[in-house]
């Protein structure tokens, strides 16, 4: 910059005049990128109140997503003895269960032997519990504690574990199976009589073989190979867990029709809080998306899905206005507590479907082309990596950290402007000052050249 005080020579108010000029040139650009600035920082904000709506629903629609969620079902025991559940389309009932047996696995023992280190022989042991076996080979060098390792360690082992006790009477190799059932019971068998010690000979009291878990259903006896009774009772899991005869443990199957409820009230809720939300943004007057195409995109469709028969559903009950849900005049889901002469109420709708057609709402939210999969995918379209408010809000993000470099460029736009200003200003000055100098000489020299009074 040339000058810093224009007009000391002149005596004109250059400064000024240099203001005046600049103010011209930046006031109404600073104006703009003001207004710019804020409004792609409202835009911003919008989009990201947009993107967190439908990120919001979309946690619900996740509770909503298999037809299972709807077919939660109370299964209680009355006594600890027994434990139950279900795979939640058990009928209702209850049921007396009286345990005579658990299920166990079997136990061998070997031979005497005077001490762990002692070896065996070569060969190999072939373990058998039903149809399930498995090979250990045996050396020479094996002493009971490197034979019971690799019993352990064995990759196929289904399920025998070999310890050593050391007892008054010698060591011995014991092998427990977890196989449980009548059918189950551990064999041992060698490929060489050296290793009979730990094979055909071990010994087994009548305590240690496998056993069947036994049970009686209402009176009616029942054997399985482990504790775990499946569908026994259709659709029913009860596990035995202690011996009851004589005490039966009662259980009992109903269905949680609340479980139901809650979950459509909770969307229903959440959709009614993403209209809120689209409503507010869009709003003419102060919405940060007011006239938003893709608001008023996202309002269509979302009322198109809630609306529509969902396709491929042979049920009584293929839409959400079938079981009681509908779209009031304001564009929000409601069930509405009020029928109209002998038309049932939206409550009723939902209670009855609830309480005799679950399977259907079920279907009606969580099938391929159910209301959920539908509304996912919609919001997936916008919120994904590549959806249409991802992509609007980096290209958004990028304008708004754009303006400071405008910012930069004016600043450096007026200075250059202000220098030219002053330069040309700076010519002015001198020029008028000269003018002005010489003025002054030719006064002084005029007035000297007057006559004097006599």
């Amino acid at each position: 910059m040339n000058i810093t005080s224009a007009g000391i020579g002149s005596g004109l108010d250059l400064e000024g005049i240099i203001t005046a000029y600049i103010d011209a040139e930046a006031i109404p650009q600073e104006i703009r990128l003001q207004n710019k600035e804020e409004r792609l920082t409202t835009e911003l904000s919008g989009v990201g109140q947009f993107k967190s709506a439908l990120s919001n629903f979309e946690s619900v629609l996740k509770k909503l997503n298999s037809p299972e969620d709807f077919n939660k079902q109370i299964s209680e025991s009355s006594s600890e003895d027994v434990a139950v559940t279900t795979n939640g389309y058990a009928s209702n009932g209850s049921f007396s269960i009286e345990v005579e047996q658990l299920a166990q696995g079997s136990r061998r023992q070997s031979t005497a032997f005077a001490a762990s280190t002692d070896t065996v022989g070569t060969g190999t042991l072939t373990f058998t519990a039903g149809a399930d076996s498995f090979d250990v080979d045996i050396d020479g060098a094996d002493d009971l504690s490197a034979i019971r390792d690799k019993i352990n360690e064995q990759s196929s082992n289904f399920g025998v574990t070999a310890n050593i006790i050391n007892v008054q009477s010698g060591s011995y190799l014991v092998f427990n199976s977890s196989a449980t059932g009548d059918a189950n019971n551990l064999t041992i068998s060698s490929s060489d009589v050296s290793l009979d010690a730990i094979s055909t000979n071990t010994t087994q009291s009548a305590n240690d073989v496998a056993k069947s878990a036994r049970a009686y259903v209402d009176g009616n006896l029942v054997e399985q190979d482990t504790n775990e009774f499946k569908n026994i009772i259709e659709d029913v899991t009860f596990t035995a867990q202690a011996v009851n005869m004589g005490n039966p443990a009662v259980i009992s199957i109903s269905q949680d029709e609340e479980n139901g409820s809650t979950l459509i009230n909770e969307f229903v809720d959440a959709y009614n809080a993403l209209r809120g939300t689209l409503d507010a943004l869009g709003n003419a007057e102060n919405g940060a998306l007011a006239f938003d195409a893709n608001v008023r995109q996202v309002k269509s469709q979302l009322n198109t899905i809630v609306t529509d028969t969902v396709s491929g559903l042979t049920g009584g009950n293929k839409s959400l206005s079938d079981i009681g849900i509908t779209i009031d005049k304001t564009g929000l889901l409601e069930i509405n507590p009020i029928g109209i002469g002998t038309m049932k109420s939206g409550t009723e709708k939902l209670e009855d479907a609830l309480k005799f057609n679950l399977q259907e709402v079920g279907e009606i939210f969580a099938s391929s082309n159910g209301v959920t999969s539908k509304l996912t995918t919609l919001i997936d379209s916008y919120n994904g990596s590549d959806g249409t408010l991802t992509i609007r809000n980096t290209a958004l993000s990028k304008q708004v950290s754009g303006i400071a470099d405008e910012y930069t460029a004016l600043e450096t736009k007026l200075r250059d402007y202000e220098d030219r200003l002053r330069s040309q200003f700076s010519y002015l000055d001198s020029t008028v000052a000269s003018y002005n100098a010489t003025g002054t000489w030719l006064a002084s020299t005029l007035a000297s050249m007057q006559p004097k009074n006599s």
